[in-house]
């Protein structure tokens, strides 16, 4: 943990998705950190705060692991994982600063998204932090709201375009494909036995959210390698399916993957909705235009194979 040795330069939030917003504040709290020879930490929370106040949320975009990946990634130098829970959330915003921050954290700097609140019924604000850390010495920084093609870029309006299939869009707030992380489990073998094996994915953490059901084009990771597939998300109507499943056909694949291996699927556009067939060689027919649609649109997958 870093003392108050360290010109420690903090921003705190839940943080689900680093989206374009998020990126921002990181990257103003790296350009103060350079500027006082300091370090950049972040603090966020565990359960997502959402998931304390509507239990049902099933809607994450990074789970804590995930995001953890994405932070080290952007080069954040330290993460401090607050405990969310009914006591917390009780937590006078004062008390909130000075037990989770101040004290234990001693940060040189803060910087806050705008709308950023904290504390007993979200009572604390960028204006109750700043009058509290200012006298403190604690420089605060607020920055505004990223916005892109015409609205703020939020966690919110992300989850809204997956859970409409609308992938690209959701990349754009993102600034990257939005991935889902997951281990190979046993499928049924209809897939080889129509021609087209696929590797049948389950979920690391199952609050992530998924796109909308349907068929995309998508690259999978496997052992630092990528691949170019179609993946379906849904119920495989045709042959009547009762469970949601998620598989993926490799083009340029043919390896064995033994179960519990970890893949890494990221989705570049949607093909096409799900839907039922009549019969398996009508979709046998359709998986191949699905193919050809990735092959066509390879220039989609480019940046990331």
């Amino acid at each position: 943990m870093p003392t108050g040795k360290n010109k420690l330069v903090l921003t705190i939030g839940g943080f689900d998705g680093i989206h374009l917003g998020h990126q921002e504040i990181i990257r103003q709290a790296q350009e103060i950190a350079r500027e006082i020879n300091g370090i950049t930490g972040l603090v966020t929370f565990h359960p997502h705060p959402a998931q304390l106040l509507h239990p049902e949320f099933p809607y994450l975009l990074t789970p804590l692991p995930e995001k953890l990946l994405l932070l080290t990634e952007l080069g954040i130098d330290y993460v401090h994982i607050i405990r969310f829970d009914q006591k917390l959330r009780s937590t006078e915003p004062e008390i909130f600063l000075r037990s989770q921050l101040i004290e234990p954290l001693q940060p040189a700097a803060v910087v806050i998204g705008a709308d950023h609140r904290f504390g007993k019924d979200a009572r604390g604000d960028v204006q109750l932090l700043a009058s509290i850390l200012q006298p403190r010495g604690i420089r605060v920084k607020t920055v505004p709201e990223f916005i892109h093609l015409g609205a703020a870029v939020k966690s919110t309006r992300i989850r809204e375009h997956l859970i409409l299939g609308h992938i690209r869009l959701a990349a754009e707030l993102l600034g990257r494909p939005y991935a889902l992380f997951g281990s190979v489990v046993r499928g049924t073998g209809t897939g080889s036995r129509l021609g087209f094996p696929t590797l049948n994915i389950q979920p690391v953490c199952p609050e992530k959210l998924l796109p909308a059901e349907g068929v995309y084009a998508a690259t999978a990771e496997i052992d630092a390698q990528r691949f170019a597939g179609v993946c379906n998300i849904g119920f495989r109507p045709t042959f009547s399916g009762e469970q949601k499943t998620i598989e993926i056909h490799l083009l340029n694949f043919s390896a064995q993957v033994e179960p519990g291996k970890m893949i890494v699927i990221r989705f570049i556009e949607r093909i096409r909705a799900e839907r039922r067939f009549a019969s398996p060689a009508a979709l046998v027919e359709q998986i191949r235009q699905d193919i050809q649609f990735v092959i066509r649109h390879c220039s989609l997958l480019h940046p990331f194979i």
